[in-house]
């Protein structure tokens, strides 16, 4: 007879599992007419755009949306499936639209730990751990899903993309997400409490990418800004994984943000 794991393993097991999954704000249509509402999807999974759990809605911290004439904040949402979904009514031209998760502990074993961090390019997390003799010690984590999403309308005056809405690591695209074709460059800016965050690694993928190989890896300069090659039309999303010592929760050793932009590519 095979020995059965405790529930609270497998338990344990799922939500470390989903706490490395990256998480989206996926729309129905990416260009809506202005004023006419959208069903807007926050997915987790590791097959973008796909989600494979859905967060509860006591999961949120704050969802809203930016538009030309200011920030609205986005009620009303509820599970459906195996995600979390609103609409969203956006503005003329460009909308961009945020969800943020409470933040949420996982533990995992000192060998996991280290082949999650390992694998996320997280070299300083790696060396903080050496250095502070953790490499044995279980991994505490106290992590939030921060989700961003760029939403055109026709119009000429929309949200100013470069303007960020405050989220505590956010990218913040440097050119409107709207005019954006096959072939073009996005600049971004990476930003950790307002400001740049430098020399940390940005990932990048389009839709049928899975798990962590995403297909654009690069880093950002010493200003917090990288460059995204686009080299297909469609949806695609930019994620970014930052992780500090833990300074607000004594349950935890580590802090991280999961930070996404989805957006569409003409």
């Amino acid at each position: 007879m095979k020995e059965r794991l405790p529930t609270v393993g497998l338990v344990l097991f799922a939500a470390c599992s989903l706490a490395a999954h990256d998480t989206w704000l996926v729309p129905q249509k990416f260009r809506v007419p202005a004023g006419q509402a959208v069903q807007v999807a926050l997915n987790t999974s590791e097959d973008f755009p796909a989600s494979a759990a859905a967060a509860t809605p006591d999961r949120i911290a704050s969802f809203e949306a930016v538009t030309s004439t200011g920030r609205v904040a986005v009620t009303g949402y509820k599970v459906e499936g195996k995600s979390l979904v609103a609409e969203v009514t956006p503005g003329p031209a460009l909308t961009l639209v945020a969800a943020v998760t409470h933040s949420k502990l996982i533990a995992l074993k000192p060998e996991e730990f280290t082949q999650y961090i390992t694998e996320e390019r997280l070299e300083a997390i790696v060396a903080a751990r050496k250095a502070r003799g953790d490499e044995k010690k279980d991994g505490r984590e106290r992590y939030s899903k921060i989700a961003k999403l760029a939403l055109c309308s026709s119009g000429r005056e929309g949200a100013e993309p470069w303007e960020p809405m405050g989220l505590k690591v956010e990218i913040v695209p440097l050119v409107d997400p709207c005019l954006l074709q096959q072939n073009d460059t996005l600049e971004i800016e990476v930003l950790f409490e307002g400001k740049p965050l430098a020399n940390t690694w940005v990932g990048a993928g389009y839709q049928g990418v899975h798990g962590h190989g995403y297909p654009v890896w690069v880093k950002t300069d010493g200003d917090g800004w990288a460059a995204i090659p686009l080299d297909r039309k469609g949806a695609w999303f930019v994620r970014v994984l930052h992780m500090i010592p833990s300074t607000e929760f004594p349950d935890a050793d580590w802090q991280s943000w999961f930070s996404t932009l989805t957006f569409e590519v003409q």
